[in-house]
């Protein structure tokens, strides 16, 4: 008995079908990579042209980052990180006293200069102290107003402006303390 045997075979119609499935499948559940970034906010557009009141130089404060990553202040002085944000309060908080800082918060500029070499990752973290010295200014000025203590979180969340209490916290602050902070590049 000589039985012949069909050779077996494999149906692959369906093969197209689960292909697709499967492509779908990770299409829909794969996260796609974004790009970092920080965030910044840009002021309000204005409808009417106003032309800029120009700013003391008692007023700015000049913050400035060479190619090997040391910090400059006003272009003569050596500072560190850790001193980034003391200055930047000490500038905003003046209101006149001193000479060499300003007038008073909403005339205060702190001009944040790099070069090309610049550290990115060291020119955020300046950049991160300068933000929080205005963080913290806004803090103590609500303190003293509020006779509530305040720190700089509370202040980052008021930006957030969840409820009425908020909002207006966050209005007072952005008059108040208006976050002026210029950042130019220098190509050398």
């Amino acid at each position: 008995m000589n039985l012949k045997r069909e050779k077996a075979t494999v149906n692959a119609s369906s093969m197209a079908d689960i292909a697709f499935l499967l492509l779908i499948f990770f299409l829909v559940s794969t996260r796609i990579a974004s790009e970092k970034g920080f965030a910044m906010s840009l002021p309000p557009k204005q409808e009417q042209k106003v032309e800029p009141t120009p700013a003391l130089d008692r007023d700015v404060l000049r913050v400035s980052i060479n190619s090997e990553n040391k910090i400059l202040i006003e272009s003569d002085r050596n500072a560190t990180i850790s001193e980034i944000k003391k200055l930047v309060k000490t500038h905003l908080m003046n209101y006149g006293k001193e000479d060499n800082y300003s007038q008073n918060p909403q005339k205060a500029v702190v001009v944040l200069s790099s070069q090309r070499q610049t550290d990115y990752n060291f020119y955020i973290e300046v950049l991160d102290q300068i933000k929080a010295g205005y963080n913290d200014s806004k803090a103590d000025f609500l303190t003293k107003k509020m006779g509530v203590k305040y720190n700089a979180i509370e202040i980052i969340d008021f930006a957030q402006q969840k409820t009425l209490e908020e909002k207006e916290m966050y209005q007072l602050l952005q008059k108040e303390f208006p976050v002026n902070i210029l950042e130019q590049n220098n190509s050398n």
